[in-house]
């Protein structure tokens, strides 16, 4: 008997949906995007029905008052082979935490040159 064609089963794919994020200033922001083999849509909704409850949007090491949230909007979703989805993963979680690393950088300088200006003013008063 030869072999029958495997048929694709249920977790063969992925299901990812990717989530922009607008804010009332103006500026946007991707979240990592979300992924599921059945219902994305839920992983999803259930986020942001935590996020609303919580009272807070956290990006990262920014920390945004939900009433700051004009909008969240699922810009695409997509279906990809389970292969394919962890290889972009990985890229996905690479690319967000250079990003974190490049916020926390900026934080840090920031803070540094607020702490050498509290220096120069304490030296001018003494």
């Amino acid at each position: 008997m030869p072999d029958q064609p495997r048929k694709p089963g249920p977790n063969d794919s992925v299901l990812v949906a990717f989530v922009t994020v607008h804010l009332l200033s103006g500026e946007s922001f991707e979240l990592l995007p979300f992924e599921d083999a059945d219902d994305v849509k839920s992983k999803v909704s259930d986020l942001l029905a935590d996020w609303v409850q919580s009272g807070f949007l956290i990006q990262g090491s920014q920390i945004y008052p939900w009433q700051q949230v004009l909008r969240v909007e699922a810009t695409e979703v997509v279906e990809l082979s389970r292969a394919d989805f962890l290889l972009r993963r990985e890229q996905w979680q690479s690319r967000d935490l250079y990003r974190l690393q490049q916020s926390f950088w900026k934080t840090k300088k920031k803070r540094s040159n607020e702490d050498d200006k509290g220096s120069e003013e304490k030296n001018h008063q003494n």
